[in-house]
């Protein structure tokens, strides 16, 4: 998998966009089915359990913070903080 960079574009100070991220993602993980962007800092990748766990792995020591949320009868995603 490549490195992610999911602060800010190459090169620049501008801020990746969720569809920014939800492509890079895409790439990578063909179960991605949404990025949200809760602020500037915190995102959240919707996709099915298997992908979420796979990135979650992937990613988990690379990040600030990454948190999987699967409740009961809501959608279950990834919220990351960079």
């Amino acid at each position: 998998m490549e490195d992610i960079n999911i602060n800010k574009e190459p090169g620049t100070d501008k801020d990746c966009t969720a569809d920014e991220i939800y492509h890079d993602l895409k790439k990578d993980y063909g179960g991605v089915e949404k990025v949200t962007l809760k602020d500037k800092n915190v995102f959240c990748v919707y996709a099915d359990d298997d992908t979420l766990w796979q990135i979650f792995e992937d990613i988990m020591d690379g990040v600030k913070s990454i948190e999987f949320n699967a409740g009961a009868n809501e959608a279950h995603y990834l919220e990351i903080i960079p």
